[in-house]
C-alpha cells in the first residue's frame, strides 16, 4: 500500500512542478523538457516505484501512450492557428512538408544503408520515423495561444506550428512504405501502385476531408445548438472529446487520423461564428492535458535513459543522430525555403528548430507491431531515442534564446 501512495506522491510532485515550468523556462532560457528529464533522473535514482521502462516498454504500450499525446497536441496546434492567412504565409510550412521532409527522408535512408549498414527496410523505417517534427516537445517554438489577427505576428512560430501539424500525418505513408517493403522482401516485389494510390493519396485525402467536414459540422452545431434548443456549450473538454472521436472515426474510415485531428482544430479555429473566447477555452483545456501527459512521458524517458536505453546503439548510431539533428534538417530546411523572401536569420531559425520527439516514437512502435521481423530493432529504437534526446537538449538550450531574440526585434519595430 505504501508503494501506491509513493506513486501518487511522485506523480503529484512532478505534475505540480509542471504548473510553473513554462514560466521558469522563460526566465532561465532553458526549455522545460530538459528540466523534466532531470526530474526523471532524480525520481529514478531515489527509487520512485513508477512503471519505469526497462529500458523500453512493449511496442504496444509505447504506441498507445505516444499516440495519445500526439493526437492531443495536434488538436492544440490546429486550434492555435488563426484565420484568413495569405498563401505567402502558408507556403513556408508547405515547402517544409513537401520539399524539406522528403530531403530528410532521402538523406536518412541513404545514411542508413551506406553508413549504418542497415537493410533497406530498416533504413527506410529509420528515415520515415525521423521525418516529422514534433507538436509536443516543440511547444516553446510554436504559437502559444489561438491567434486572432489575419496575419501571424510571428511567422517563425506560425511556420513551425503548422509544419508540425501537417507533417505528423504526412510521415505515415512513408512508415507504411517501410513496412510494405519489409513484408515484400525488397523494392523489386513491392506493390508500389497499392502504396501510392492507397497509403499515400487515398488515406491522406480521406484524413484531410474528414477533418474539415467534422470541424465544420461541429462548428455549426456549437454555433446553432443554443439558437434552436437553448442549450449552450461552455465546456473546454469538448476539444478532447472531439480529438478522440475524430481520430477513431477517421482511422475506421481508412484515413489518417493525425491529419484529421489537426484539420478539425484548424477548421474550428477558422469557423468565425464560434466565440473567440470559447475557442480559447477549448485550446487551454487541451493544452493543459497535453502538458500533463508530456510531464509523465518525459519523466519516464529520463528514467529509461538511466535504465540503459542509450546502450541500444553504438557510436555510429550516435553520430548519425547528431548529423541528422545538426546538419541534415537545417540544410534541408534551407533548401526548402530557397524561394521564400525572408531574411537569412529567419530561414536559419526555422530550419534549425526542426525538433524531433514523441511522434517518432509512435511511428516506430507502430511499425514494429505491423511487422515484427525488422532487422536492427534495438538499434532503431536506440537511434530514435538519441535523436529525441539530442533534440531536447540542443534545441532546449538554444530555442528560448532564438525565439527571444526575434521577439525583441519584433518589439522594436
Amino acid at each position: 500500500m505504501n508503494e501506491h501512495y509513493l506513486v501518487l506522491a511522485s506523480l503529484g510532485f512532478a505534475t505540480l512542478i509542471m504548473a510553473w515550468l513554462p514560466s521558469i523556462s522563460k526566465i532561465i532560457k532553458i526549455s522545460f523538457p530538459i528540466i523534466l528529464i532531470l526530474l526523471g533522473f532524480l525520481l529514478y535514482a531515489i527509487g520512485a516505484p513508477l512503471a519505469w521502462p526497462d529500458p523500453l516498454w512493449s511496442d504496444i504500450n509505447l504506441m498507445y501512450f505516444s499516440e495519445l499525446i500526439v493526437i492531443i497536441a495536434l488538436m492544440g496546434a490546429g486550434l492555435k492557428i488563426g484565420s484568413i492567412f495569405s498563401f505567402s504565409t502558408w507556403k513556408r510550412p508547405l515547402l517544409l512538408v513537401f520539399i524539406t521532409m522528403p530531403i530528410c527522408i532521402a538523406a536518412a535512408y541513404f545514411m542508413g544503408i551506406y553508413f549504418l549498414a542497415f537493410s533497406i527496410p530498416s533504413s527506410l523505417l529509420l528515415a520515415a520515423v525521423l521525418a516529422p517534427t514534433d507538436p509536443v516537445l516543440a511547444a516553446e517554438v510554436q504559437l502559444e495561444e489561438p491567434t486572432r489577427e489575419s496575419e501571424p505576428e510571428d511567422k517563425r512560430k506560425f511556420t513551425l506550428t503548422t509544419e508540425a501539424g501537417l507533417n505528423d500525418g504526412m510521415a505515415f505513408p512513408f512508415t507504411y512504405l517501410a513496412v510494405m517493403v519489409a513484408q515484400a522482401g525488397g523494392w523489386a516485389t513491392l506493390n508500389f501502385a497499392d502504396w501510392f494510390w492507397d497509403k499515400l493519396l487515398l488515406k491522406v485525402v480521406i484524413g484531410v476531408i474528414l477533418g474539415i467536414v467534422i470541424g465544420r459540422l461541429i462548428g455549426y452545431l456549437l454555433d446553432r445548438l443554443h439558437v434552436v434548443t437553448g442549450i449552450k456549450t461552455f465546456d473546454g473538454f469538448v476539444s478532447l472529446s472531439l480529438t478522440f472521436m475524430t481520430y477513431g472515426l477517421t482511422e475506421i474510415l481508412h484515413g489518417y487520423g493525425f491529419l484529421a485531428v489537426f484539420f478539425v482544430g484548424l477548421t474550428l479555429r477558422y469557423y468565425e461564428k464560434i466565440s473567440g473566447d470559447y475557442k480559447t477555452k477549448m485550446h487551454d483545456f487541451i493544452n493543459e492535458i497535453e502538458r500533463l501527459l508530456l510531464t509523465v512521458w518525459v519523466i519516464l524517458f529520463g528514467g529509461s535513459i538511466l535504465n540503459g536505453i542509450l546502450t541500444l546503439t553504438d557510436w555510429k548510431g550516435i553520430l548519425f543522430a547528431f548529423i541528422f539533428v545538426l546538419i541534415i534538417r537545417p540544410l534541408a530546411g534551407l533548401i526548402g525555403l530557397i524561394g521564400v523572401k525572408d531574411p537569412i536569420k529567419t530561414k536559419l531559425a526555422i530550419s534549425f528548430l526542426g525538433i524531433r520527439g514523441i511522434g517518432s516514437v509512435f511511428y516506430i512502435s507502430w511499425a514494429f507491431i505491423q511487422y515484427d521481423n525488422f532487422e536492427n530493432k534495438n538499434e532503431l529504437y536506440g537511434i530514435t531515442f538519441y535523436v529525441i534526446l539530442i533534440s531536447i537538449v540542443i534545441h532546449g538550450l538554444t530555442a528560448p534564446r532564438i525565439i527571444g531574440h526575434f521577439d525583441k526585434l519584433r518589439n522594436k519595430e
